[in-house]
Formats: structure tokens, sequence, C-alpha cells
């Protein structure tokens, strides 16, 4: 009797592609450069994302220098520091807590006081906050919001 994991065939289609990719590579000239970028984008138009496509036709794994943050200690702190200042000029906010759940920036909570929501729906609250941070929201650097506290000054009392 024969198991089938859809896990296991997504692996033996993901190593498929990948060996096609490396007969790619390997069918490119050798002279001139840069044939490293050229194989990343076949890659990545098999679906696979900017840091699977890097590792697997260069041999290396993407620097977090590359995503964003610098690549030092200091890095989530800086993200930290600059959503923060996002937010507060972006609603003219009282009170602007953002909380690096994780230790690496990658799961945040927020907490906002501001005029801004005055009126506004608990929804379109969040919408307002997502809006000062959609930046650094569509990079590797943070992977999710756990928790957006938004209230009013009258409602913070």
């Amino acid at each position: 009797m024969a198991y089938t994991c859809r896990g296991s065939n997504l692996l033996v289609s993901a190593f498929s592609q990948l060996r096609k990719t490396r007969q790619a590579i390997a069918s490119l000239p050798t002279t001139g450069g840069g044939h490293e970028k050229q194989a990343t984008n076949r890659f990545l138009a098999t679906g696979a994302s900017r840091g699977v496509a890097h590792h697997f036709t260069t041999g290396a794994f993407p620097s977090r220098a590359a995503a964003g943050d610098g690549g030092s200690a200091n890095g989530p702190a800086l993200l930290i520091e600059q959503m923060t200042t996002k937010i507060r000029e972006g609603l003219g906010a009282e009170l602007v807590d953002v909380v690096d759940n994780s230790g690496n920036a990658r799961h945040i909570s927020i907490k906002v006081v501001s005029q801004a929501f005055e009126g506004k729906s608990a929804i379109n609250r969040q919408r307002l906050v997502y809006k000062c941070i959609w930046e650094e929201m569509q990079t590797d650097q943070v992977h999710a919001v756990q928790a957006i506290d938004t209230k009013t000054p009258d409602e913070a009392k």
C-alpha cells in the first residue's frame, strides 16, 4: 500500500525545479558575469521567494544587510524606532508604542493614541496605522503585527 503526502509532492516538485534551474545555470556561458542574476530571475519565475532563489542559484544565504536592517544587532531597534516615528508623524499621535515581541522585530504589537481615530471604526483605525508602516510591511523585516490597540485621547483616559 502506497501513501502519498501533499507536502512530499511539493518537495519533489521543488527539487525537480531546483534540478532544472541548476541545469540552466550550468548551461550559461562562463564569461561576462551576472549569470547568477539571470538564474535567480528564472527561479523567481517559478514562484519561489527571492531568498530561496538567491540561495539555490548562488549557494549563499541572503544577507540581512540586503533586507535593509543594516545587518547589525541594532537593526531591530532601528526598525522599531522608524516605525514609531512614522506612526507618530503620520497620525499626529500623542502616544505610540511599538513592541518587539520576537526579539528581531519580525513580530510586533502596536499601541497608538491619536485624535485621528475620532469617529473611525476599529478596522479603519488599523488601516490608518498600516498605511504609516506600509513600506516596512512590504519587506522581509516585519512578518506580522500581532496586535494593534488604537484609541482616541478620550478613550485612553
